[in-house]
């Protein structure tokens, strides 16, 4: 059973009875228990078992980071961390089989802290208290973990459907959650208001922000160095659920300072499953459906924002750029001059709608810069085609452009010293200086804004797009082509928009197995038959020049891809899950064999990228495997041009309880996901 889980890890805190633990012994163990009497006889059952063979890889398959108040390894107050955990997790997982004290009063804090992120467990062995009785449980099988219970085989099996079952049962809640109101304090008390986590202080929250400062600045160094695929892998290993918002819009808005809409769609999309979807994330989406040219989705969201909260500069600004959008997809297609302004005029509703709209937004804040210039320029616009034409415009209630032209002005300027706004701000002072005619004074202040240190290609993009408008409706047409002239020689500098090879094969697989090892999954002896499998594969993909290929660089399938790509003509591209030396160790050597040497014959022919150079170590060293796994597949992502031009080879056993988190088994699982053309090479089924 495939379980589609949520690409970014959600904090599960699990609460439940620890060890041993009488319970009721019931003849069958049913999802909704019967009265028990009071003379019921009990058995002994292993709640820790239940844990680490049931609830913890079901919440893992689920794509949660499960965690239970035992695992928590630094010294501290037992009480204060557990409520912080219980006040900050993305999820409670509430195991209620029996009626433990401990359970159920962490679950009514849980209850009083927040509305939702609540899933209750049991196993069937007592009846839910009149308190919690209406509220929905979920059923596992408690039988598989009864005293004598005869664990082979069979055990096993019935274990893996159980786990796959609760997996599904649990993923499709968390999906639900954002719409629901789990929470029966919450439920019966509208208007109460939820626990804010941001405000507590406790030295716990103090190691946090300092790994989410760390963490930031990877974010940062990734937009810096033009790594959208750095930033997805960061995206899905936010170190803390404490700051998961803010860091996840973080990774956001560096996805859009490297024009990577899509992707930024995707991580928005996610961020907003978390409950409730807020104000600012909705607003970003906006602009990224705008720049997917999905302006209908982007106007429908807007508008419930604008009437959510009348006169945000934010919303209405935003809205503004969809009617702009609109109107300028009306015209800009057409070749000749003339055409242009007819058609530009004759949908100039759309503008002065457009206008119409910035214009409430800047009244709502006139520090708004960027909406005020907006109403500059469009104005001006909507004159000029009346003017050029000589035919009636649409009217605007805007009486006072030339004043609001210095409110603008006076704004823009107020923001020269922010580092944060710099960019923006004297892109505004030279759109101002465009328009009005002062043609020197606005080549140098976009002069000035793209020489900036953290200007982007979303910026420049951004610039670009309003100048070229200008020029194509022949309002200060000279002026507006030089300054284009300055904004795409600036482009140019920042990596493609556009994917820069054909096709992208990415592959994994098991390593060539140590001397000894039972079963075998990849002997040495196999390893001729599967590169003749790979060279065919590679050959029916059609993978060559102007290609890349990635994989990870370990003995076995990794270099056997990498020297069948290279000698193909392909670009390959190794990621290393740890620093070389210590990879080679780690994933290489055999003390029979080539392989160390066939991997230092790659590096000279391979670009060659390390994790922690990327990304920096992973909160849990154990999970450096899996997010190099991960590191991969959001490369191969990003460097497709589309997914039909995406393929994956996997040289495995088909396994699929596999060698754990960041195996084969883990990557054949991700891999599925991306929709990438997929070819699995079982060494076990080769002749030798």
């Amino acid at each position: 059973m495939t379980v589609e889980s949520p690409s970014i890890r959600r904090r599960a805190f699990v609460v439940m009875p620890f060890g041993e633990k009488d319970v009721p012994k019931k003849i069958s163990n049913d999802a909704q228990p019967s009265s028990l009497s009071a003379e019921s006889p009990s058995l002994k059952v292993n709640f820790d078992q239940i844990y680490t063979f049931l609830l913890k890889p079901a919440l893992e398959k689920a794509g949660c980071q499960p965690f239970r108040a035992d695992e928590e390894t630094a010294a501290g107050d037992i009480r204060r961390d557990m409520f912080f955990e219980l006040a900050t997790a993305d999820f409670v997982v509430a195991d209620v089989s029996i009626l433990n004290a401990n359970v159920f009063y962490e679950l009514g804090v849980r209850h009083a802290v927040g509305p939702r992120g609540v899933v209750c467990v049991h196993a069937g062995w007592s009846n839910r208290p009149f308190d919690i009785a209406p509220d929905r449980t979920f059923a596992y099988d408690g039988k598989l973990f009864e005293p004598g219970t005869q664990r082979g085989a069979d055990w096993e099996k019935r274990l893996q459907a159980a786990v796959d079952a609760l997996a599904e049962t649990l993923n499709k809640a968390i999906a639900a959650d954002a719409a629901t109101e789990g929470s029966p304090v919450y439920a019966s008390l509208p208007k109460l208001r939820p626990v804010d986590a941001s405000k507590i202080e406790i030295p716990k929250t103090t190691y946090f922000d300092n790994i989410a400062r760390d963490w930031a600045d990877r974010v940062a160094v990734a937009r810096r160095g033009g790594h959208p695929e750095d930033i997805l892998t960061l995206a899905s290993d936010v170190p803390t659920p404490y700051h998961r918002r803010r860091l996840l819009r973080d990774c956001a808005r560096a996805l859009v300072d490297l024009s990577r809409f899509q992707q930024a769609q995707d991580v928005l999309q996610e961020l907003l499953a978390m409950a409730p979807p807020d104000f600012d994330t909705r607003c970003l989406l906006a602009l990224v459906l705008i720049r997917l040219a999905k302006v209908s989705q982007a106007e429908q969201m807007l508008t419930a924002l604008a009437a959510e909260r009348p006169g945000d500069a934010e919303a209405q600004g935003l809205l503004g750029r969809v009617y702009k959008d609109l109107w300028r997809s009306t015209w800009e297609k057409e070749t000749n001059g003339d055409s242009k302004l007819n058609v530009a005029l004759g949908k100039a509703a759309r503008l002065a709608k457009s206008i119409e709209s910035y214009n409430v937004a800047v009244r709502a804040d006139l520090s708004s810069y960027w909406n005020g210039i907006n109403v500059v320029t469009l104005a001006r616009l909507l004159l000029h085609l009346a003017v050029t034409t000589g035919k009636k415009v649409p009217a605007i209630s805007v009486d006072d452009l030339d004043d609001l032209a210095v409110v603008v002005q006076v704004a823009a300027r107020n923001k020269l010293k922010d580092s944060s706004d710099v960019i923006w701000a004297k892109a505004t002072l030279g759109e101002l200086a465009l328009v009005q005619g002062r043609a020197a004074e606005a080549e140098d202040w976009y002069l000035q804004a793209v020489a900036e240190p953290a200007v982007t290609s979303f910026n420049v993009r951004s610039m670009l797009e309003q100048v070229e408008m200008l020029a194509a409706l022949d309002l200060q047409a000279e002026a507006a082509a030089r300054v284009g002239s300055v904004l795409r020689d600036r482009g140019r500098e920042f990596p493609p928009l556009e994917p820069a090879f054909r096709k992208v094969a990415v592959a994994s697989g098991h390593m060539i197995d140590k001397p000894g090892r039972k079963p075998e999954r990849f002997p040495e002896s196999k390893s001729e038959a599967v590169r003749q499998l790979i060279r065919a594969q590679l050959g029916e993909w059609q993978i060559g020049q102007g290609d890349l290929a990635v994989c990870g660089g370990a003995r076995g399938a990794d270099i056997l891809f990498a020297e069948e790509a290279l000698r193909r003509g392909a670009k390959v591209r190794l990621m290393l899950a740890l620093p070389v030396e210590k990879f080679i160790e780690a994933s290489v050597w055999l003390p029979a064999g080539k392989w160390a040497e066939r991997f230092h014959d790659l590096l000279p022919q391979c670009e060659v990228v390390c994790q922690d150079d990327r990304l920096g170590p992973p909160q849990n060293q154990d999970a450096v495997f899996a997010r190099t796994n991960l590191w991969m597949l959001n490369t191969a992502r990003v460097e497709a041009a589309e997914v039909s031009r995406l393929y994956a080879l996997l040289v495995w056993d088909e396994n699929p309880k596999g060698d754990g988190p960041g195996g084969t088994a883990d990557f054949a699982s991700r891999a599925g996901s991306t929709g990438a053309s997929l070819r699995i090479i079982n060494p076990t089924t080769l002749s030798s």
